[in-house]
């Protein structure tokens, strides 16, 4: 049986070091915001080089938005995301097909365009026109 556990621990690091960039890890330090107030029900899952896979089931929401480096662009995945319990989630590549966010209006909100990324914080305005901040660890 220690065998069994000690292949069954080898496999799974060694799967994961394989598809670091497929898969998403839930945050649970993270927190969001949407236009400075704070949103419950929002799941941030990141993987080894810090993109961010949103599961949002707010306010009767059911959106994925997802956030890659090598393209700084606003997403959903166009292939459908495979979650296990929304704890783990797999995309279908390491640079995931998705299709962009259109930004909605700010009316006469602050204006904010584009993504900005680093390492501790994510801002997009989503198609509602809301500024989103994600705050990682």
């Amino acid at each position: 049986m220690k065998k069994f556990i000690a292949l069954s621990i080898i496999a799974f690091v060694v799967f994961l070091t394989i598809y670091r960039e497929r898969v998403y890890l839930r945050d649970p330090l993270a927190h969001v915001t949407r236009d400075g107030i704070a949103v419950d029900g929002v799941r941030v899952m990141i993987n080894y080089p810090n993109d961010v896979l949103l599961l949002d089931k707010s306010a009767g929401r059911n959106r994925i938005y997802l956030v890659q480096h090598w393209n700084l662009a606003v997403g959903t995945p166009t292939v459908m995301v495979k979650c296990i319990q929304e704890v783990a989630c797999m995309t279908d590549a390491n640079q995931a097909t998705e299709a962009r966010v259109v930004s909605g209006t700010r009316g006469k909100r602050s204006a904010f365009e584009g993504v900005t990324m680093t390492n501790k914080m994510v801002e997009f305005v989503d198609e509602d026109g809301a500024l989103v901040l994600v705050t990682l660890r």
